[in-house]
């Protein structure tokens, strides 16, 4: 942009009707650093008014809107606008009623225990196409969405009102500026606790839809927190899940999420001893964490050793057999007890390490270390063919399991 460009652009803004400070000072809001746009605003403008009352812009002062010049007193120009200041072509005033939106978001944010936010701002249709109609007219060199100027103003504002501080990565709670429905909304985000869990009763790993299972994994964790956050709900993330008759000896990586909480601070001994009290599960290690922590939870896929109590039709004959199974790749179909759930797919598993021992004529004990994702089960029983090798095809006779624990979950050290 030349120079002239500059003096040739802020007078185009003032063209068509007035044009606040701020909408003006935004035009330029890439220009010196350190200042808001209404201070560079009336820079400018009080730069204008001087350039504009000398003896060489006739030209000029026939372009501008006088409207934009009210509180000047020109002493070579005739440049006499309303008595009265209008509201800005741009914002409509808005920029002069903020505080009105200040004051809703610490009413409506009244209650709520959180230590840093973020503000956002739901932009009316009119003032987005009368911001995009003036950059078609003048360009976006330099210039600042009035979105961003909205948040920023409002967020310093608010930083000093609550003496909290503006996060933009993981913001506790996000501050809605809702210019359509002229009000202030909250977004609550989630508080998240790792922790490990062992399982040693019959219960899903998660909420059962359907209300079969009276409790599960998740709402044992979530019972104490809940009630100390005030949350409306949780979500379990588990570093996967074992079957709901499979007791999880290990310990298994989880992330609890609590929708909404209206308290942060919470007191993590205090849940941990309360959920300890169940007797079907046990955690440890409890501490808060960000969110991405859980995608990386569920990114997890480590291998794993069960411990497999197995029934068979027939009188074991010789078990030495099952060493043909070290090591060995296998196929699994997705299994029938979960077909109606899950796409129909061939999955290729190895089996790293198995070990035996004879209880009974028909029962053995099986440590088996797998690849993750291994359905054990079927491992065992061959589900009529669709996994194979498998345990029932390699001794000869028709296998079940009778008993499932995960002993080992094998996470790699960071």
């Amino acid at each position: 942009m030349q120079k002239s460009d500059f003096f040739e652009k802020a007078v185009k803004i003032l063209e068509k009707g007035y044009v606040c400070d701020h909408c003006l000072g935004r035009q330029f809001a890439q220009l010196l650093s350190g200042m808001e746009n209404r201070e560079r605003g009336r820079i400018i403008r009080d730069f204008l008014a001087m350039f504009l009352d000398s003896g060489d812009s006739k030209t000029y002062t026939e372009m501008v809107d006088p409207a934009n010049f009210s509180a000047y007193k020109f002493r070579f120009r005739d440049l006499t606008g309303p008595g009265e200041i209008p509201d800005c072509s741009i914002c409509a005033g808005l920029f002069d009623n903020l505080d009105f939106y200040l004051k809703k978001a610490v009413k409506n944010i009244k209650g709520l225990e959180f230590s840093n936010f973020l503000v956002g701002t739901k932009i009316d249709r009119k003032l987005l196409r009368n911001e995009e109609n003036l950059w078609e007219r003048v360009g976006i060199e330099w210039c600042e969405p009035i979105k961003a100027e909205i948040n920023r103003l409002v967020g310093k504002a608010l930083e000093k009102k609550l003496r909290k501080t503006v996060e933009f990565n993981n913001p506790e709670v996000l501050v809605l500026v809702n210019l359509r429905k002229r009000d202030i909304d909250l977004e609550i985000n989630s508080l998240y606790i790792y922790g490990e869990y062992n399982k040693h009763g019959k219960i899903p790993q998660t909420r059962w839809p359907s209300g079969k299972y009276k409790t599960s994994v998740e709402q044992i964790a979530a019972k104490p927190v809940l009630g100390m956050t005030k949350g409306k709900g949780s979500k379990f993330h588990g570093a996967g899940r074992e079957d709901i008759d499979a007791r999880c000896l290990a310990w298994r990586p989880f992330v609890l999420e609590i929708l909404e909480p209206r308290k942060r601070k919470v007191r993590l001994r205090r849940i941990l001893a309360e959920i300890n009290r169940s007797k079907k599960i046990q955690v440890k290690n409890l501490k808060i964490v960000n969110s991405n922590l859980v995608e990386k939870i569920k990114e997890i896929r480590p291998e794993k050793t069960y411990r497999v109590i197995v029934k068979t039709k027939d009188e074991l004959g010789d078990l030495k057999r099952l060493s043909l199974l070290n090591g060995k790749r296998i196929y699994q179909e997705t299994p029938t007890r979960v077909m109606h759930r899950r796409a129909d797919r061939l999955r290729k598993r190895e089996i790293k390490d198995i070990k035996w021992k004879k209880l009974a004529k028909k029962k053995l004990e099986l440590t088996i270390r797998t690849e993750a994702g291994t359905y054990v089960k079927e491992f065992v029983s061959g589900d009529k063919g669709r996994t194979y090798p498998s345990i029932s095809e390699t001794l000869g006779t028709r296998a079940q399991v009778e008993k499932l624990d995960v002993l080992k979950i094998h996470r790699k050290k960071a």
